[in-house]
């Protein structure tokens, strides 16, 4: 994994300043260069003018310009293809869906871990350096070929030996046009001197896979006579286990032809080396297609939990509408409750007012008692000074002195209780 990760360059967006600090220094570790933006529109700039060097893009998705969704957008616009993996924290099933419905390559949780993650970068750029270097591969392919059909002779049959593919020098050297030999069988151009023994080995080394090699003598369309060193083999299909046709690759053994015998020689063996390079590719590119599949599984699980999750929040709705419902009718209980306390209050109110009322009224009361006591008490002691300087013994005089005591007694009494 270091070495795919050290030939990497990444656009890297992200707006949080703790998580871009933390894992910006690990990216810069381990890639080949980071392009780092803050910002949606910046980024997009970036990715336009540096996109041929990019080989994968890192985004949030909030972000502020332009969210995460809308760059992959964006990006997509510009390169179809290029690996675009979302780090976020935000599931949302709208987000999800819009994610896909733009290509997203991934949608990994900002918890992830910094191994993980770098891991996923690699498989995701792996991938697309495999499809580079198939394309390149092709393209050597082919100009070797455009090559091949300058100085050799070429065709293609099917299974059963049709003809599918000739180039212009079959047909300059064999005297025929490619219409009258497509779909016909290629002993079209056997000459009977030709041993049928040399055939039968033929078709029995290429029908398992090998390769013939051997000098051939055809005829042409005129009837002349015309040598060549041929080498046959299979044409494989994408997977590169089933047979679907056969090549072969003919040079004229004439003096001119000797310096092209060895060029020959060289393109069959970087033609194969170049199958097999691709057939690998293609195996390779076939079990990360099957990874891919596992993958799509996986958003399919991720959906239906995303469905259950929304049946659960909806329920939690429900609940948490009943649950204002009764904090509704509690509230109303509570105010009818206040009210009732309000009114008590304003009722104790004046009770005590009237109560206090009642009290200031005794008060009153007992100060013109104490008052009037107090006149007794002198009238009674002027009485006494009177009885005693007079000296009075008449009886009635005494009875009334008793009684005035009594009467005396009698207020004291009543002044103790309004005292108490």
């Amino acid at each position: 994994m270091a070495n795919i990760l050290k030939k990497i360059t990444i656009l890297y967006v992200e707006a949080d300043g703790v998580l871009r600090k933390e894992l910006i220094n690990i990216l810069e570790s381990v890639l080949k260069k980071v392009y780092l933006s803050t910002n949606g529109l910046e980024a997009l700039e970036i990715f336009k003018k540096h996109n041929k060097s990019i080989d994968l893009v890192l985004s949030s998705v909030n972000i502020p310009g332009m969210n995460g969704v809308d760059l992959l957008r964006e990006v997509r616009t510009i390169d179809k293809k290029i690996p675009f993996i979302i780090n976020t924290v935000d599931i949302k099933t709208e987000l999800l869906l819009k994610a896909i419905e733009y290509n997203v390559s991934e949608y990994v949780p900002k918890s992830i871990d910094n191994k993980e993650l770098l891991l996923k970068i690699a498989n995701r750029c792996h991938d697309r350096f495999s499809s580079r270097k198939m394309a390149a591969q092709e393209e050597e392919i082919t100009r070797y070929l455009d090559t091949l059909n300058k100085v050799a002779i070429v065709s293609k049959t099917d299974l059963n030996g049709d003809i599918t593919y000739v180039n212009e020098i079959f047909c300059e050297v064999a005297q025929y046009k490619k219409s009258e030999l497509i779909g016909k069988p290629h002993n079209i151009i056997r000459h009977p001197d030709m041993p049928k023994a040399a055939f039968k080995d033929m078709w029995a080394t290429i029908q398992t896979g090998k390769r013939w090699q051997g000098k051939v003598k055809n005829k042409a369309k005129d009837g002349s006579a015309y040598y060549v060193n041929a080498t046959i083999f299979p044409q494989y299909d994408e997977t590169g286990e089933s047979i679907i046709g056969y090549i072969a690759i003919r040079f004229l053994t004439t003096d001119d032809e000797n310096e092209k015998r060895e060029f020959q020689k060289k393109v069959i063996v970087n033609l194969q080396d170049s199958r097999k390079k691709q057939l690998k590719l293609v195996n390779k590119n076939n079990k990360l297609e099957e990874k891919l599949k596992k993958s799509n599984q996986r958003v399919s699980e991720i959906e239906s939990f995303i469905v259950n999750l929304q049946s659960s929040l909806k329920d939690a709705e429900i609940k948490n509408i009943n649950k204002e419902r009764q904090i509704h009718h509690y509230e109303k209980q509570m105010h009818n409750v206040d009210e009732k306390y309000l009114e008590n209050m304003k009722n104790k109110r004046k009770e005590v007012a009237g109560r206090l009322d009642n009290i200031n009224d005794l008060r009153h009361d007992k100060d013109l008692l104490v008052k009037k006591n107090n006149e007794l008490v002198r009238g009674m002691e002027e009485l006494k000074t009177s009885v005693l300087n007079s000296k009075l013994k008449d009886e009635d005089q005494r009875k009334r002195i008793r009684d005035l005591s009594d009467i005396i007694q009698d207020l004291e009494r009543k002044l103790s209780a309004v005292k108490d």
